[in-house]
């Protein structure tokens, strides 16, 4: 079942809630092998509500991560807010069904591992570009950034090699 640390019980009842907190910090977050997390600290909260033919599930996320700034490389801190909706069907995979939000359970299930859930949840509120406003950089490696950037000219000339080199392979 995998941990048991991230299991919810699922109400029996209509209209019956049930609800956990999770204080999720940089060890849950090991997963993730391209983002560095130097530390974090998130506050989530799982509610669950048992409707007619389905659960309601409602993930609420507030916190921050510590990472790297992807323009200067200094430590940048950034503010996690968010949430996300997945509703629980207890039935068997409906394949012509292609929605992210609904996850197919056993009919006999009395609680869900949300482990996955939070672990995606978070993953999808951090910023895919993590950079400080230009002002709050480290203005020693911008500068030195601004040394190396490339010309249109060497960019054209790499397109151009680029092309050849498709040329090539498509006549091999």
């Amino acid at each position: 079942m995998g941990d048991k640390r991230y299991v919810i019980g699922l109400p029996e009842k209509l209209g019956k809630k049930s609800s956990k907190d999770f204080i999720l910090d940089d060890l849950f977050f090991e997963f993730i092998g391209d983002v560095l997390i130097k530390s974090c600290l998130l506050n989530v909260t799982v509610s669950c509500e048992r409707k007619q033919t389905y659960w309601h599930l409602e993930i609420k996320v507030d916190g921050f991560i510590l990472t790297l700034c992807d323009r200067c490389g200094d430590d940048l801190n950034i503010k996690i807010k968010g949430n996300d909706t997945f509703f629980l069907k207890a039935q068997e995979r409906n394949i012509k069904l292609q929605d992210d939000s609904i996850i197919f359970i056993s009919s006999k299930a009395t609680d869900f591992n949300l482990k996955k859930l939070l672990q995606d949840t978070c993953f999808f509120l951090i910023p895919i570009t993590r950079k400080h406003d230009i002002k709050n950089c480290n203005s020693d490696a911008i500068l030195n950034l601004e040394k190396f950037k490339t010309t249109k000219t060497g960019q054209l000339i790499s397109s151009k090699i680029l092309k050849e080199y498709k040329k090539k392979l498509k006549k091999k």
